[in-house]
């Protein structure tokens, strides 16, 4: 009787270890892990949108960014074809928006560097010191120095003033700029001998009037003592913008 007892009792026993691994074993359908893997292409097209920082140091990493945009395309359609089994589509979209992002930035930037900064060859100076004395009507003594004794400055000059009118209003190659624009649209400007410079482009460089600013650079002669209705100085100009 009491075999049958304890047999009985094993039995339970069992039954419920039985029970308690199969409730633990038994994956449930409401606790299936959704696993999804990461496009390939993913990964690389953020990589490639970091890098598309590098446009800003040269036009040549441009590629950065369009290699970036193509790669980060295709991960999104890969995604979008099949989102059950393909994640990232965060991860390629922002890699994209860093490629456009970064691409327009330095496109703009390079552009801004090839209109507006001075060439690394050339000395900028400006109206005001190049101005006479008021009261001695002597030029400034620095300007003596950056000539020559050929009354030839050594080193090229860039400067920036406003274009004259001239009769020719296109392929001119011979004009005045001074520090503001013309004081007449109707008969050129009577200048001082200080207040507007003589350009003359040399090579194929040619332009046309403009009323905005511009720049040139070249080699700045200097004639301290200009015979009347002469001017101080003049360039010779290999470098217009």
């Amino acid at each position: 009787m009491t075999d049958e007892k304890n047999k009985q009792k094993r039995n339970e026993f069992d039954d419920a270890l039985r029970g308690y691994y199969q409730d633990h074993d038994e994956v449930r359908p409401d606790e299936l892990i959704d696993y999804k893997s990461l496009a390939a292409e993913t990964i690389g097209s953020l990589i490639l949108g970091f890098l598309s920082i590098l446009t800003f140091i040269s036009i040549l990493f441009l590629i950065f960014p369009i290699m970036g945009i193509v790669i980060g395309i295709i991960a999104i359609r890969k995604i979008l074809n099949a989102p059950e089994v393909l994640s990232g589509l965060g991860i390629s979209s922002c890699g994209v928006v860093l490629c456009v992002i970064f691409a327009a930035g330095g496109l703009y930037y390079q552009y801004y560097v090839s209109s507006y900064e001075i060439p690394i060859s050339y000395r900028e100076i400006n109206f005001e010191f190049l101005a006479e004395d008021p009261r001695t009507g002597q030029i400034n003594p620095n300007v003596i120095l950056l000539a020559d004794s050929t009354q030839k400055s050594t080193d090229r000059v860039f400067i920036e003033g406003f274009m004259q009118p001239t009769r020719n209003m296109n392929n001119v190659i011979e004009f005045l700029i001074g520090a503001t624009p013309e004081r007449s649209k109707f008969a050129p400007p009577k200048p001082t001998k200080t207040e507007f410079i003589k350009v003359k482009l040399t090579g194929d460089l040619v332009t046309s009037y403009r009323s905005s600013i511009i720049g040139v650079g070249g080699i700045l002669y200097v004639n301290p003592k200009p015979e009347p209705g002469e001017l101080v100085y003049r360039i010779e100009a290999d470098f217009i913008r």
